[in-house]
């Protein structure tokens, strides 16, 4: 990495520092007017609490059930939002059988869900269908655009060349269907991440975030461990935002070659 590229990164990452510092001393000086820790907690005191969470043994299993319920969930919801996005492109009546449907799960509460399926579910088993559930829509959604913007004219110079179907689906379907499918997926993981967590706090699943989040507040009554473990999901989230980031990065070079090879085609 160049000198200059590692000076920009450096001043954006001073400024970032700096803009969270601010918000920081803004939480600081209302906890300190306030001056009552079981509605305000000061930054101190979280810090503590999160480093007590750090150093214990409740977060590694903590983290490792939420991230499993997340990881069937997204994958599931992921799978279905594809299956079904690819007829609906191409049947009038398989879309507007659907459409309804998932107009219908994205606009109803997430708590609503929860309620209704935790009568028929396992609570632990709910949270993997609730992330499920927020992710299919938003990739059907994303796919179904993708697909209707592809441009028929490189799809009929493949069939008239007679490129293999490895081919047509390398060199066209991937570069033009990836960056919907990726908005799609950061849109989708960001809200089924929080769903998952949501639902871990109304069912209170056994050794997951959600419980503690709700165990610090129900019975300890500890606000200080409640904005701690607030703050390992927040992390956790960000390091989804930096990984999906990094992701979309290589799917972008990946684009430039494949746009390449089709010109040279």
């Amino acid at each position: 990495m160049s000198k200059i590229k590692l000076g920009r990164l450096a001043r954006l990452l001073i400024k970032q520092l700096a803009f969270l510092m601010f918000w920081i001393g803004v939480w600081a000086f209302f906890a300190w007017r306030i001056d009552i820790p079981f509605l305000l907690p000061t930054p101190v005191s979280v810090c503590k609490s999160l480093g007590s969470i750090l150093l214990g043994r409740t977060l590694f299993p903590a983290v490792l059930h939420s991230l499993t319920s997340l990881a069937i969930g997204f994958g599931i919801g992921t799978a279905i939002g594809i299956l079904t996005a690819i007829p609906s492109v191409f049947t009038k009546e398989v879309s507007s059988l659907l459409s309804p449907l998932y107009t219908v799960i994205r606009a109803t509460p997430v708590a609503s869900f929860i309620i209704i399926a935790w009568v028929f579910l396992d609570s632990g088993a709910l949270p993997s269908f609730i992330s499920a559930l927020m992710t299919a829509p938003i990739v059907w959604s994303n796919l179904t655009r993708g697909i209707d913007a592809l441009d028929p004219s490189l799809l009929e110079v493949a069939r008239v060349y007679r490129f293999p179907l490895h081919k047509r689906i390398r060199v066209y379907w991937l570069p033009s269907l990836l960056p919907f499918l990726s908005s799609g997926l950061s849109t989708a993981l960001g809200l089924a991440w929080k769903s998952s967590i949501a639902t871990e706090i109304l069912v209170r699943s056994e050794k997951t975030i959600g419980y503690h989040i709700w165990d610090a507040k129900a019975w300890n009554v500890d606000t200080s461990a409640l904005f701690a473990w607030t703050a390992v999901a927040l992390l956790i989230s960000l390091i989804f935002d930096l990984l999906l980031s990094y992701l979309l990065g290589l799917v972008s070079k990946k684009k430039s070659k494949a746009r390449r090879e089709r010109n040279h085609a």
